[in-house]
């Protein structure tokens, strides 16, 4: 696991850029939800703002996923980049959620990052609720999906079949 201490590196610097190869093992998504088969690029840059950490993420790579209509598995590309602010969980109560609130991530230790929990979190929230192979996806059995000459005819439709011939 990739850990970062950003209490240490914001000693030393001011921002923070690091590019990181991570394999899937390292990832561990739900079985449920997909799949990565190859290693992911990332990069990373990290400034202070305030109590808070400012983090800009690339990503690269896709994620194996089961489409929702047809079936099959198919890749999907997640490369990405995002901008996310980094706090400390609040203290008391809180009101209402604002829209900027969905871009923030909380850091579960004082001043450490664990850089696959955030690329986990990045991954499953660029998952759609319903993957699709493609847009036009007919699903299973669909029976356009099935050629005119593997249709088998029902001889107690022939003679329907006459009528629409006249």
């Amino acid at each position: 696991m990739t850990v970062l201490n950003l209490k240490e590196i914001f000693e030393k610097e001011e921002i923070f850029e690091q590019n990181y190869i991570l394999r899937p093992e390292d990832l561990s998504l739900p079985a449920d939800l997909g799949e990565v088969k190859k290693p992911l690029e990332v990069f990373i840059r990290i400034t202070k703002d305030g109590s808070a950490y400012r983090v800009f993420l690339s990503l690269l790579g896709e994620v194996e996923l089961e489409c929702s209509r047809c079936l099959e598995l198919f890749d999907k590309d997640i490369s990405q980049e995002k901008e996310k602010l980094l706090e400390y969980y609040p203290q008391g109560e809180r009101g209402a959620l604002s829209a900027e609130d969905l871009e923030v991530s909380f850091l579960e230790e004082k001043d450490i990052l664990y850089l696959e929990e955030l690329v986990r979190e990045e991954i499953i929230l660029s998952i759609p609720m319903k993957p699709l192979c493609s847009p036009d996806c007919r699903g299973v059995g669909h029976p356009s999906l099935i050629l005119e000459e593997e249709k088998p005819s029902d001889p107690r439709f022939a003679i329907l079949k006459n009528l629409l011939s006249d």
